[in-house]
Formats: C-alpha cells, sequence, structure tokens
C-alpha cells in the first residue's frame, strides 16, 4: 500500500474507534421476569432507554466524570440523539484537558477536518495528537508515526522520531505499529 493512502486509512481506524466507544456504554440489565401470579411492570420503550441512558451519562459528564465526557462527545460525533460536533468538540476538550487520551485522540481526529472541513485545525490536530501520543495513546503514536514516516499532515519526515513512536505502540501490542516497525527496518 502506498504511504499517500495508508494515513487516510489511519484515519478511518480512528473514526471506528470513535464509533466503538459508543457501543462500550455500559448497559443496564433487565430484570428477571416475576414469578406467577405477581404484577408485572410495564415494558420500556427502547428510546425511553436510550434517552435515560443518554441523560444519566449527561449527568456525569457534568459532574466531570472523563470518561463520560468523552462517551457524550462520541454520542454526538456519531449522532445519538443528534450529531452535534460542536457539542462533541466541547465534550472531549472538557476530558482531554484534564489529561483524558482517548478524548485528545477524537479531537486530533475531528480537527483533521474529515468529519466536517469546517473543523479543519492542523495545529489544534498536531496538540491533541501528540498529547494522546504522550499518554501512550498507542493509536496515537500510530498515527503521529506514520506521520513523521510519510512527512505528511505539516510535519517534518523524521525516521527516527517514526520508528520511536511505532516502538512505543509496538511495546503496547498495537500490531500495525509492529508491521511499521518491521518495513522501517527493512528500508
Amino acid at each position: 500500500m502506498s504511504t499517500q493512502r495508508a494515513l487516510p486509512r489511519l484515519f478511518c481506524i480512528a473514526a471506528l474507534t470513535l464509533l466503538g466507544a459508543c457501543v462500550q456504554q455500559p448497559q443496564q440489565q433487565q430484570p428477571a421476569t416475576p414469578p406467577a401470579g405477581q404484577p408485572q411492570a410495564p415494558a420500556t420503550a427502547p428510546q425511553d432507554q436510550q434517552a435515560a441512558e443518554f441523560e444519566r451519562i449527561r449527568q456525569q459528564a457534568m459532574r466531570g466524570n472523563l470518561d463520560s465526557q468523552y462517551q457524550l462527545g462520541s454520542l454526538y460525533f456519531v449522532g445519538k440523539p443528534q450529531k452535534d460536533l460542536k457539542q462533541a468538540e466541547y465534550w472531549w476538550k472538557q476530558a482531554a484537558d484534564k489529561g483524558h487520551s482517548q478524548s485528545a485522540f477524537s479531537l486530533a481526529f475531528l480537527y483533521t477536518g474529515r468529519a466536517d472541513p469546517a473543523f479543519a485545525d492542523q495545529r489544534a490536530m498536531h496538540k491533541y495528537l501528540n498529547q494522546a501520543s504522550a499518554a501512550g495513546n498507542a493509536m496515537a503514536q500510530h498515527v503521529l508515526g506514520s506521520m513523521y514516516a510519510q512527512g505528511a499532515e505539516g510535519l517534518k519526515r523524521d525516521p527516527y522520531q517514526a520508528r520511536a513512536l511505532f516502538q512505543s505502540a509496538c511495546d503496547k501490542q498495537y500490531a500495525p505499529s509492529c508491521e511499521a516497525l518491521k518495513k522501517l527496518q527493512a528500508n
């Protein structure tokens, strides 16, 4: 695969990771069916359950829970209950600015402008990608390593920096970085 096509694919992987964050919301267990002869509680509509779950996450986010801030931003990013990239940006910033690496990585993706060109901000993208990488986020290390390997997204080509980032991500068992490291060593 050419290096020109590799970077957009990495950002697609990042987008899928964001979607995965929304799926990872804790699921509420359904109560067991009451024994025969006892009254049954009325069934709750799925939309009511989703609204209640969204409200629970929103309340926790407002209280400063970093994981909930990340989840709330991710929900707004994917359109649950509605797509609102300004809200996604707001909640991810709340968490990222307090050290939440996945929120920083999500902001870096948002600032590529791939979800909406109005959000393209290369300087902010570098800031949050570096923050996530420095915090040990293997996917961020891999993406940043790829940028250095290719001299892409405004970064000067630096194979030594690329190798160090790939090695760090590979040490965390991030397979794409291990493969990239092998390719770098072959050259």
